[in-house]
């Protein structure tokens, strides 16, 4: 074995070690090699009190296809939640095993099939539990934890404030580090003692070869995480290192081995609910306009129905008939994460059909990098949405710039294609710090835009496949201060800190500033105003077009507000809630700006897909929203 090699073996039940050098695992640890001796077997690796030491690194050539044969990772410190948008970090520890293969190729890449399951606990102070200026509780803040990388999470309330979360390890890829995107290939470098592993970010290894073994460990900060994982080349099996396999181990000294995982709950898709009596319509979601001859889109139904557009955007088709202009905007040459400035721009218009020209934009960017610069309002009011100024949301680090008050990103043009009706198109694909807005001209809102209590609805087309777990993902009516002073009234999309449906997330909800409400009328005061859960609110777990609806309105000096959803490819809509809204009349002060992809103070951290949208003056009725969901399937989207 290698100095400081760890020789715990990563069985889950905590006894039953593998044979130590190279021979194949026995059952309760008594397999019989082909080779040699042998040593006795490993303790089970059970977690608290183990010991993991280092690998003591030598380098060497680390080509060949390696499996685990040991593995024993302690994980202490603090793990920086910044990436979910918390301004706070957290105490934590916990335990790592690793199974499976790690293969490193001579052309300089890397395939890693391993996996990496065990548990950490967290305890996050009460600074945590306020996001975006709207309080929110230790059961409310389980689930955008989970954008960290936990399978699963539970947190509990704690003595004198914060929580202690108990979080899930259960992860492909990423070998021995917890991660949110955990990448099964890529390239990879070697340097002295040191092996990089690298796809988006780089993730760094001390590591040695010696004896037809591969030794690792994590160089990882935040958290540390400390010990190693020793993997074996396939042709040792049968050395003379292979020896006997080993004595049952007896659950080590610190614990009896980690409990199975219970795999989480089922979601429960788009169960509950009531489906709208009038989902079929009653005709003319599809058609021409007789005047242009061009198909309709959902800005004729709406204003069919005396509901018009205020602003509608897509990067994928027209949405109205009578609108001719561009669909959108690309910049090449303004950098890498460009904030609005610099480079060439070139308009995208549409094919023959209204779908957007796809090859055009390949045309114009070329290889080089292109962002979105403006999504164009095809409401006829000209509110074209540009990248969001900075907000008075404040990032976790005010010290740091990459994560206090700052003008956001354009997002990728490049970042999502698909095909729609036979015709490849390009979708507005944001990551986290990227997001649009437009708050009006010369001091006023923008143009056609309801204010304060004023009745409007919304609706948007987005994939459940790419959904953030922070704050806040929207698309709606928002203030004109970039500031979180008035009430918004906006669709939010993902997992909030907040509101929750049925199964599991994302969920179509409602964000009215200060809180997101999955239905409901819980006030905005009191123990349980930020952790509202309706049932009858679908699970979009896995959609690929996720369709949404919120409409607001004011009957009987009483707001109002409805939710409704959909799985654009598999039938009607569903009504998650229709009913009074969480406040007062006179709350509701919305000012008539517009977001996407951002909270109404630029909170900024989580991210999804933008296919089409559309914000409406007035509540459309039950019928309309029936008539614009069969015009978006019929589409093709996805064909």
């Amino acid at each position: 074995m290698l100095p400081g090699a760890c020789s715990v073996h990563s069985d889950s039940s905590g006894n039953g070690g593998s044979s130590a050098n190279g021979g194949p695992a026995g059952t309760g640890g008594s397999a019989i090699g082909s080779g040699g001796a042998g040593t006795s077997g490993a303790s089970g690796n059970s977690g608290g009190g183990q010991s993991c030491p280092n690998v003591t690194a030598c380098g060497g050539n680390a080509v060949g296809t390696w499996t685990v044969a040991s593995s024993c990772l302690t994980v202490a410190g603090t793990r920086d939640l910044s990436s979910i948008g918390l301004g706070c970090s957290s105490p934590v520890t916990g335990s790592l095993q690793v199974t499976g293969t790690l293969t490193i190729k001579a052309d300089g890449t890397f395939v890693d099939n391993t996996t990496t399951p065990g548990e950490e606990h967290l305890t996050l102070p009460a600074s945590c539990l306020v996001v975006s200026a709207a309080p929110t509780t230790c059961d409310g803040i389980a689930g955008p934890l989970s954008g960290v990388g936990y399978a699963s999470i539970n947190c509990a309330s704690a003595a004198g404030g914060g929580c202690t979360c108990t979080g899930t390890v259960q992860q492909t890829g990423g070998i021995g580090l917890l991660t949110a995107s955990p990448t099964t290939e890529g390239n990879y470098a070697t340097s002295g003692n040191q092996l990089t592993l690298t796809v988006a970010t780089d993730t760094k290894y001390s590591y040695c070869v010696s004896d037809r073994q591969l030794t690792i460990t994590p160089q990882s900060t935040d958290p540390s995480t400390s010990g190693t994982i020793v993997l074996q080349n396939g042709g040792a099996a049968g050395s003379p290192e292979g020896g006997a396999g080993g004595a049952r181990g007896t659950g080590g000294g610190g614990g009896a081995g980690g409990a199975t995982g219970s795999g989480g709950t089922n979601a429960s898709g788009g169960a509950g609910g009531t489906r709208d009596a009038s989902a079929t319509g009653s005709g003319g979601a599809v058609g021409t306009d007789a005047s242009t001859g061009t198909a309709q889109g959902p800005c004729d139904i709406y204003a069919a129905g005396n509901t018009p557009c205020a602003a509608a955007y897509s990067m994928v088709r027209r949405l109205s008939s009578r609108y001719g202009g561009p669909l959108y905007q690309v910049r090449k040459g303004g950098g890498a994460m460009n904030t609005g400035t610099g480079g060439t721009t070139q308009d995208i218009g549409t094919v023959a059909g209204g779908f957007g020209d796809a090859a055009a934009q390949d045309a114009f960017c070329g290889t080089d990098t292109c962002t979105v610069s403006k999504l164009y309002d095809q409401s006829g009011n000209a509110n074209d949405l540009i990248v969001a100024p900075a907000g008075c949301y404040v990032g976790p680090d005010p010290n740091n710039p990459d994560t206090a008050s700052m003008p956001d990103f354009e997002s990728n043009a490049k970042g999502r294609s698909l095909m729609v009706g036979g015709h490849r198109v390009y979708a507005l694909f944001t990551a986290a710090r990227e997001g649009y807005r437009n708050n009006g001209r010369n001091g006023m809102p923008p143009p056609g835009m309801p204010t304060a209590a004023a009745a409007q609805g919304i609706y948007q087309l987005a994939d459940a496949r790419h959904a953030g777990t922070a704050c806040c993902w929207d698309f709606g009516n928002a203030g004109t201060d970039n500031c979180n002073g008035t009430r918004m009234k906006a669709v939010f999309f993902g997992t909030g800190f907040w509101g929750r449906g049925a199964g599991t997330a994302p969920w179509f909800m409602a964000d009215f500033e200060g809180g997101v409400w999955s239905g409901g009328a819980t006030p905005t005061s009191g123990p349980s105003a930020t952790n509202n859960t309706t049932s009858t609110n679908p699970s979009m777990t896995g959609v690929d077009y996720a369709f949404g609806i919120l409409k607001t309105s004011t009957a009987n000096n009483t707001p109002q507000y409805a939710i409704k959803a959909a799985n654009v490819q598999s039938g009607a809509l569903i009504t998650a809630y229709d009913g009074p809204a969480p406040f007062s009349a006179n709350a509701w002060n919305s000012g008539g700006g517009i977001v996407l992809g951002i909270g109404g103070d630029n909170s900024n951290h989580s991210f999804g897909t933008f296919f089409e949208g559309a914000i409406t003056n007035g509540r459309p009725s039950d019928q309309t929203d029936a008539l614009i969901l069969q015009n978006v399937q019929a589409q093709g989207y996805g064909r």
